[in-house]
């Protein structure tokens, strides 16, 4: 009776110390996770396997751990260069467990959803197979992060449309990677508008990004390699740049006091290109990554154009014939990922900025139009995403 009692309280204890466990195991991997520059991916990683083995039906664990494979594998652009592949198939594992256990993931979030990491991890294999000249590898690897629930079919339309927007053999800036690794899919698996070359802003600070665009032919610079794969950040005032016939003020990108080594090397290509080749941006580009840029841009409802001499509206019946087959994507939109949700809120901001300028107008007529298109496509009470404009449009309705 002795021995028997002995095994129940072993259990009992066991039993009651390992939610205990789980949840230090999982605070110890997030804290280590977040840590900015001193943190040990390692650490976090050992934690959280700790974590998952304990209650492997934790969604918001799954993530942490699929985050801190990532980081292991690739901390920063500069690292995608090394990649290795059984840390990709860990990483994506872990996301899209995630998905099996929670479709629509609630746990607390890094940045990106897990659909939308599964697209980021295959995709990076694919830029590091691209830069060894592995074209092959790099098709497998999207094809593979696709079957896996990357590269959604919502972000290859809305990246579809971005291409169709791009005037032949120019430049389009991509910025996130649910504009640049869709891009990578379509161009590199589809042969989709592959005249235009595709340059990730973020990736612009890589060392061996310049080079990859220079080898590939992609676009060209003003700056010798050696320069290329060595500028650094550097003190900065507003200066006055002149490129062909056009001068613009750049003013400070960084803490109003620097420009960062991407925009050195982006204003490089700018030099070299000397308005040759149209240059196009993603949509939702910050302001400081476009090199005081925003005044002269033209808006194409999902990209801008760099126009410096015109940058006015698209006469309506354009803009409404462009804007009813772009919110004709959203029925395509997977509801259970936030950030495909999150993104329905651009083509709303884009209907109610023009239906403020048709009141400015004076022309209640194309606004009522307007009004059509967002109640019938993106509903306002249906898509809020993180951003919400439905009291601002109540407020225009009153007013028409």
């Amino acid at each position: 009776m002795k021995i028997v009692f002995i095994l129940q309280f072993i259990l009992i204890t066991t039993a009651f110390s390992q939610p205990n466990n789980f949840n230090e195991f999982l605070m110890k991997g997030k804290a280590e996770f977040k840590k900015d520059f001193d943190g040990n991916y390692a650490v976090a990683v050992e934690n959280l396997e700790k974590a998952v083995k304990l209650e492997p039906r934790n969604a918001e664990a799954h993530y942490f751990l699929g985050y801190a494979y990532s980081r292991l594998n690739s901390k920063d652009g500069n690292s995608i260069v090394d990649m290795s592949l059984p840390l990709t198939v860990k990483a994506s594992e872990e996301f899209e467990t995630v998905i099996k256990l929670t479709p629509k993931y609630v746990g607390e979030k890094v940045i990106l959803s897990p659909y939308s990491k599964i697209s980021g991890e295959w995709g990076s294999l694919a830029m590091e197979y691209l830069n060894n000249n592995q074209s092959d590898s790099a098709r497998w690897a999207l094809q593979e992060g696709k079957k896996r629930g990357g590269f959604s079919k919502f972000f290859l339309s809305v990246c579809r449309a971005v291409l169709d927007r791009c005037s032949d053999h120019s430049i389009l800036l991509s910025s996130g990677d649910n504009f640049t690794y869709p891009l990578a899919y379509l161009q590199n698996v589809e042969g989709y508008r592959t005249d235009v070359s595709v340059v990730d802003i973020s990736l612009l600070n890589a060392k061996w990004y310049p080079g990859f665009l220079v080898e590939g032919n992609h676009v060209q610079f003003d700056l010798p390699r050696p320069v290329l794969d060595t500028v650094n950040y550097r003190a900065w005032k507003d200066s006055a740049i002149t490129i062909g016939r056009y001068t613009w003020l750049l003013k400070p990108s960084y803490k109003e006091q620097y420009i960062l080594r991407g925009d050195l090397i982006f204003l490089s290509m700018l030099r070299a290109n000397n308005f040759k080749r149209d240059i196009y941006f993603t949509a939702s580009f910050l302001e400081d990554s476009r090199l005081s840029l925003g005044d002269y841009l033209e808006p194409l409802i999902i990209v801008d154009r760099l126009n410096f001499t015109d940058q006015s509206e698209m006469d309506f019946n354009r803009y409404q014939s462009a804007i009813i087959k772009l919110v004709g994507l959203v029925q395509q939109v997977n509801t259970d990922d936030p950030d495909e949700l999150g993104f329905v809120p651009s083509f709303q901001y884009s209907i109610l900025k023009r239906i403020v300028s048709a009141m400015r107008s004076s022309d209640n007529e194309q606004a009522i139009e307007l009004f059509k298109v967002l109640d019938q496509y993106v509903n306002l009470d249906t898509y809020t995403g993180p951003v919400s404009y439905k009291k601002y449009a109540d407020d225009l309705r009153k007013r028409l």
